[in-house]
């Protein structure tokens, strides 16, 4: 049964201050305080001032790998950048494969990219045009619309088009959101399920809140993670808890992830 805790970069990169807060300062603040799991969070790459958008992003990966390598770090899965509202998913396309090289370089198993619109047939042909420019595995993640690709069975399906290249990863909130049995979402992706978004929720909209602090039923999750024998890790994408947390709160912060983490296990 997973045992270890990780988490996304960002959750420290919102504060009341607006300050960007970059991953190489990030990774740093959080082995400080013994977190050695981390997804690294790519979505930077849809800030247009970040470094990655630039001719600065080969310093910037190869910091990133120098860090790694003097604390110890263990980079576990990352995150690419998707769409945003209003412009066309193609339009993306080349921060994503920048983003699938980079988290391949930086040694990490899996790379979650999401799916695009409802229709499983676009999104084989979707992430067929990733799965050439890379040698990293995919992870589809699940979406909180029901106009997206929402569903275990779904994401199963576009799977079965190249198995070895293409996994899942399970968020909890989008699931919730959808008003989803997450344990029975949990047993249908079976050995498919390689990573996961953990955070909590009313139901109602998506707040990436800490575990138990939402109506999630961790019980059931728990259960199903230990039932399919999941051996990845729990991973928190937690970063609107900050938003209103002053940059100098961080430890608090931090420390508010890890006791949510040990009242689940």
């Amino acid at each position: 049964m997973v045992d270890e805790f990780s988490t996304n970069t960002n959750l420290l990169a919102f504060n009341k201050e607006h300050i960007d807060r970059d991953m190489d300062e990030l990774v740093r603040v959080y082995a400080s305080h013994g977190i050695r799991n981390l997804d690294l969070n790519f979505c930077e790459m849809m800030r247009p001032s970040s470094r990655l958008n630039d001719k600065r992003a080969e310093d910037y990966i190869k910091t990133l790998g120098e860090i790694k390598e003097e604390l110890g770090l263990n980079y576990v899965q990352a995150h690419a950048p998707y769409p945003v509202r209003g412009t066309k998913p193609s339009d993306w396309d080349g921060k994503i494969i920048k983003a699938l090289n980079y988290a391949y370089e930086l040694g990490c198993p899996h790379i979650v990219v999401h799916p695009t619109g409802k229709d499983i047939e676009e999104n084989i042909r979707y992430y067929e045009r990733f799965i050439k420019e890379s040698d990293i595995i995919i992870a589809i993640e699940n979406m909180e619309s029901p106009e997206e690709i929402s569903e275990a069975e779904e994401i199963n399906e576009i799977i079965k088009s190249n198995p070895k290249r293409l996994k899942a990863l399970l968020d909890t909130g989008h699931a919730h959101m959808r008003a989803l049995d997450i344990k029975k979402e949990i047993l249908t992706y079976g050995e498919n399920l390689v990573g996961l978004h953990i955070h909590d929720n009313d139901g109602k909209s998506d707040q990436h809140l800490f575990p138990l602090m939402g109506t999630i039923n961790w019980k059931d999750v728990i259960e199903g993670l230990s039932e399919i024998g999941y051996k990845g890790y729990f991973t928190y994408e937690t970063m609107y808890y900050s938003r209103e947390k002053s940059i100098k709160d961080e430890d608090d912060v931090i420390d508010k992830a890890i006791d949510s983490f040990h009242h689940l296990f």
